[in-house]
């Protein structure tokens, strides 16, 4: 088994030119690709991303049991996906959603004026590694986004300080699987298969090389766990779906906080 420190995730710092440029890259990316995020998701991904959100709406239900309310954050929350998702099964959840592209909140913004317009949803660009609120969301979630965060330290520490006391982070992402053959099976399709996909699709040139390269960044599930816990989250545990290729990373903040 490996160490706390043989596990521990580094930071670039907020400041860093990488994760200036990460940020602006996924800004500029979005700018042609938001309007048919959802669409292509489904043609390359073969939908796969509706069945694993399943997931995570299940551990909203397990958590809501018993509350007659709650408020959550769908943090980088894109065009919305997991918004609405949430929204759908649960009347008695309102959500803020932020992202750092202007053109996916505009497609969420949309879609909210078009079903969802009496809920008490907001929608706002923003930036998940500089801190936006303290002990006032009850859920958290961020769905395949924390893979490109560049400062994942500082991004749960936000989570943290923005969570209420027993409240519930749930990470759900893009990984890969670590085991042969089908690591090797699932790489080959993302870099030599899905490039002629969304070429086929007119997708933005250097989306396929970046989805690629960063699954192949992703920390994996056991580095992920011990993430959450160096800040402070307990009951961490963590589940792979489809052999590894997404993971269900989930976590909460004690009840009772000690000093720390």
């Amino acid at each position: 088994m490996k160490s706390a420190s043989e596990l521990s995730i580094e930071d670039p710092g907020l400041d860093s030119i990488e994760a200036q440029q990460r940020k602006q890259y996924m800004v500029d990316l979005f700018v042609t690709q938001a309007k048919n995020y959802d669409l292509h998701d489904d043609i390359y991904g073969l939908y796969a991303h509706r069945l694993w959100v399943l997931s995570l709406l299940r551990v909203v239900k397990s958590f809501m049991q018993g509350r007659s309310s709650a408020r959550m954050l769908d943090l980088a929350c894109g065009t919305g996906f997991v918004t609405f998702n949430v929204a759908r099964k649960h009347s008695n959840i309102d959500i803020d959603g932020f992202d750092i592209s202007p053109d996916m909140i505009a497609v969420a913004r949309e879609r909210y004026e078009k079903g969802f317009k009496e809920r008490d949803f907001n929608f706002w660009v923003g930036d998940s590694e500089i801190a936006y609120a303290e002990n006032k969301y009850d859920i958290v979630t961020t769905s395949f986004a924390f893979r490109n965060f560049a400062n994942k330290n500082l991004a749960t520490e936000n989570v943290f300080k923005a969570l209420k006391p027993g409240g519930v982070f749930i990470i759900q992402d893009l990984t890969k699987p670590e085991r042969q053959p089908l690591k090797g099976l699932y790489l080959f399709y993302m870099k030599r298969i899905l490039p002629v996909i969304t070429r086929m699709l007119g997708t933005e040139k250097t989306a396929a090389a970046w989805l690629y390269k960063s699954i192949q960044m992703m920390p994996r599930n056991a580095e992920l766990k011990a993430l959450l816990e160096s800040k402070g989250f307990g009951g961490v545990y963590y589940k792979s779906m489809t052999m590894g290729i997404a993971c269900l990373v989930v976590g909460y903040k004690p009840q009772e906080q000690a000093a720390r």
